[in-house]
């Protein structure tokens, strides 16, 4: 049996890093241009920040703005590349955290029990279908990361080399820092533009199409990994529009596969409030049939039996050691 975990950057955030694109805004906006253009669509984000909590869905939307995609891209890339240098230095001040002050091992611990244990606190009867097929064997557990940093990587593979085993790469679908990372939408029709969409601006703002000119074995890793996967579990990611795709992919699975299961992690209801035991199965019944509403998805009772949301749970819970962190981190 094959257990899949999908990493997106509440990862990151739990590790007390600040990178959610709100984190990045403010030092983006400061950072003086002399493109009249670039310029322009800073004053646009800061009069109206919220609406880019999602960089890459926002930017989708405000390419209407342009006549043609030649200032859409150098905003883009713009942005593009200084995200990816603030990324960097909020990885290099992390992991010297972590090697000068001697925490991995509680890290490499809250991350082997997490991923362990990352079923349990549901009903019995979910448990007891986890435990059979051995869901957190470590052995047999694979990670698909949709951040651009490698703290996980980190992390995950001190927790292999203390078990003595053969370490296992994290595949990185959208790239890594210093490397490939590639910022953008699922496809093209998301790009609200009344302008011709070229290969240029595909190869720019669409990540499967990037993949595919890029590395198309990622790609192919990445489906695979999802049609061998008995148990599949997202942390810290939305599965939203910019990555429609593999949303997709993943329900194909659930279909397709009576036997796959789902976790999926949704911070809005690690702090949900329940007085009973029944009560916290009704918030997750609902959960689930607000999840699959969102996904345009028939809520049908096969469908929901296998999709889980953890109620009031949380997995690789660092906080803890955030107050022996530096404040400068």
């Amino acid at each position: 049996m094959n257990t899949l975990f999908l990493i997106g950057n509440g990862f990151d955030l739990n590790c007390g890093m600040r990178t959610a694109y709100k984190d990045i805004y403010p030092s983006y906006i400061a950072e003086h241009s002399s493109s009249n253009v670039i310029s322009k669509f800073k004053q646009d984000i800061s009069s109206n920040i919220e609406t880019w909590s999602d960089f890459e869905s926002a930017m989708a939307r405000y390419a209407g703005n342009y006549d043609n995609e030649n200032d859409f891209l150098e905003c883009v890339y713009d942005f593009s590349a200084f995200a990816t240098d603030y990324l960097t230095k909020q990885e290099l001040k992390f992991k010297k955290y972590l090697q000068s002050n001697k925490f991995m091992s509680s890290f490499s611990s809250e991350m082997y029990n997490s991923l362990r244990g990352f079923y349990l606190d549901c009903t019995h009867n979910v448990i007891n279908i986890m435990n059979d097929r051995l869901a957190g064997d470590i052995s047999h557990i694979n990670v698909v990361s949709f951040n651009y940093t490698t703290i996980f990587d980190m992390i995950f593979q001190d927790v292999y080399s203390n078990m003595r085993l053969p370490s296992v790469p994290v595949l990185h679908i959208h790239g890594i820092l210093g490397d490939d990372p590639v910022f953008g939408i699922d496809n093209e029709s998301q790009l609200n533009v009344s302008y011709p969409i070229t290969d240029n601006l595909r190869q720019s703002f669409v990540k499967p199409y990037f993949n595919g000119r890029y590395d198309k074995q990622r790609i192919k890793d990445f489906q695979n990994l999802i049609s061998s996967a008995d148990t599949i579990c997202t942390y810290g990611l939305s599965l939203g529009e910019s990555d429609l795709s593999w949303r997709n992919a993943i329900i194909s699975r659930l279909k397709e596969c009576s036997n796959t299961h789902l976790f999926y992690y949704d911070y809005q209801y690690l702090y949900a409030d329940y007085k009973v035991l029944a009560q916290k199965m009704t918030i997750e019944e609902s959960a689930k049939q607000k999840l699959l509403l969102s996904w345009n998805i028939e809520a049908i009772d096969d469908l929901l039996e296998r999709i889980h949301i953890p109620i009031r749970k949380n997995i690789f819970n660092f906080s803890p050691f955030f107050k022996l962190m530096p404040d400068n981190l």
